[in-house]
């Protein structure tokens, strides 16, 4: 049986991490947007997993994903999102994530973060369409 509840919670998580990226974009923390989007992605995929019932653990968004379209067919045309933001997860935050002496918020653009932006919000519509329809068939 599909868990509403521990899903739902999950998604508005996952909303309210995807309505921050507004704020960094706007003060030009690309590299930051960049990460909670990936977050985002991640907090909504963990909805249906955790709905219904499966394992849920780790940031490979890839991994999550395979697991999550087998929950819901909607999520299988997101590859191309899906892989955009799983590179989005440790680069963004480490000074050593990159080679030389740059840090990592300076190789991030507004284009990156408005793309990680646009991809997130796509994961995350489209998983709460799925968790939506799957609590309608749960009753």
């Amino acid at each position: 049986m599909f868990d509403c509840g521990e899903a739902v919670k999950w998604v508005r998580h996952a909303k309210y991490t995807l309505d921050s990226v507004v704020a960094d974009l706007e003060g030009g923390f690309y590299s930051w947007a960049c990460f909670k989007s990936h977050q985002a992605a991640g907090l909504a995929l963990k909805a249906l997993l955790r709905g219904s019932g499966v394992e849920s653990f780790g940031h490979d968004l890839i991994s999550l994903w395979r697991r999550a379209s087998e929950v819901c067919e909607l999520l299988t045309d997101l590859s191309d999102c899906i892989t955009y933001l799983n590179k989005m997860y440790i680069p963004p935050r480490y000074p050593d994530a990159w080679a030389g002496e740059t840090p990592p918020y300076e190789s991030y653009t507004r284009r990156d973060a408005e793309e990680s932006r646009r991809c997130a919000g796509l994961i995350v519509n489209s998983v709460e369409v799925c968790v939506r329809e799957l609590c309608e068939d749960t009753g």
